[in-house]
């Protein structure tokens, strides 16, 4: 097959850019063809797109036009698909994207993976919106700022109308995580359930050495701020107890801030951002890794590549985290929030070293249900059951 990849990010900004990364050389391994189509978001990136247009700036005064109407993303769209004649074209994250792209698919197999949040769809897009959209940082409708309800009616109203016609050219979608398919349902079908998948790494004993460990971006919705507080008590209880933090993000200030007022500057680290190849060895130092999000993962990458080393995760009971994480078998699952219910599970492990150890061990476990290859013949499958539908419609007896 022909493949064609669209994506907003044509570098690894997240989840959905890695998995795109990853999974390409097992395509090719089985000779198929892959081309990739992004923006050109993030300059000083190091890129691994084949196609490039000009990404919508942040501050540009005809924004709110052009994520309805992207032309530089419709014609540069227009000319690879005259160029590659792409057998299947398969979607990823939109925003740079714009719903116009899709009024050039009627005539190509179209698949898309919902990645997350996307404004077309209802259910989820009050977590599409930024912290600074609501009143006291709260991802609730009744918060919301004025300039919050602007940009929800546009979304949700008009950009959203737009969608509802294009969305009408792709054949099916793929939702990483149940709770993505259920909630999505109501906007789009049909909607195919494909896990993540996470690559394998090289599993380590743990040995506790009371580290906890955070990777992820340090917006607001990530939750840092409950996990430093728990800090706060797990100190109390193991002096010997260190954080280190690794990524970046607007909140990275307000974080360092925390971090200071409550004078724990020699118990937690900020690391910065980092390649994914690059984690490895803080995964191997970590006793337990935590995901403290409030805001509704899907099917975070980083849980599965710590389980896959063989570390328990503490995640909240949010999104897809509890598609992954067995409470009290590789990990525990927290309410979103709850500083001191993350300080109870961590001082819980930490005293009990052989559960730590067997969480690890099952942890592994669970993370080999998730494996490349599966991921990869059940989007094959997707694929393959999309052709198999064209191929009939064309076909002169049909009826």
């Amino acid at each position: 097959m022909k493949i064609l990849k669209i994506i907003s990010a044509g570098y690894v900004a997240g989840g959905a850019e890695n998995g795109v990364v990853k999974i390409n050389p097992y395509f090719r391994d089985k000779g198929h063809s892959i081309k990739i189509l992004a923006s050109d978001m993030g300059a000083n990136k190091k890129h691994f797109h084949d196609y490039v247009f000009k990404s919508i700036g942040p501050h540009s005064p005809i924004k709110v036009l052009l994520f309805l109407f992207h032309p530089f993303s419709f014609l540069t769209l227009k000319k690879v698909l005259k160029e590659y004649k792409p057998d299947i074209v398969h979607l990823h994250t939109m925003t740079q994207i714009t719903p116009s792209v899709l009024f050039l698919l009627k005539k190509y197999p179209t698949v898309m993976t919902l990645h997350g949040p996307e404004t077309f769809l209802s259910k989820l897009l009050i977590w599409y919106l930024k912290p600074s959209h609501f009143k006291n940082d709260f991802y609730d409708k009744k918060n919301l700022t004025m300039l919050g309800k602007l940009t929800y009616v546009y979304f949700n109203y008009i950009q959203k109308t737009v969608y509802r016609f294009g969305l009408k050219n792709v054949d099916a979608f793929i939702a990483p995580s149940k709770y993505i398919q259920n909630l999505a349902q109501s906007d789009v079908s049909p909607i195919i359930h494909v896990p993540n998948f996470v690559e394998a790494r090289q599993f380590h004993e743990l040995t506790n050495n009371y580290n906890l460990l955070f990777v992820g971006r340090l917006e607001k919705m990530k939750g840092v701020e409950f996990l430093i507080q728990a800090m706060a008590f797990i100190i109390k209880a193991f002096p010997q107890a260190t954080l280190t933090i690794i990524g970046d993000g607007s909140a990275k200030t307000a974080l360092l801030n925390t971090v200071k007022d409550l004078q724990m500057d020699k118990y937690i680290q900020f690391i910065g951002w980092m390649e994914n190849k690059e984690l490895d060895t803080y995964y191997e130092k970590a006793s337990i890794v935590v995901i403290p999000s409030f805001w509704p993962e899907n099917f975070p990458t980083v849980c599965n590549e710590a389980m896959s080393i063989g570390r328990p995760v503490i995640g909240t009971n949010i999104g897809g985290i509890p598609e992954i994480i067995d409470d009290g078998v590789n990990g525990y699952l927290v309410e979103p929030q709850n500083p001191a219910q993350i300080a109870e599970k961590v001082c819980n492990l930490f005293l009990e070293g052989e559960l730590l150890i067997k969480m690890g061990r099952n942890a592994r476990k669970k993370a080999e249900v998730f494996s490349i290859e599966k991921h990869m013949e059940d989007v094959e499958a997707v694929y393959k059951g999309i052709l198999n539908k064209y191929e009939l419609k064309n076909c002169p007896n049909h009826k």
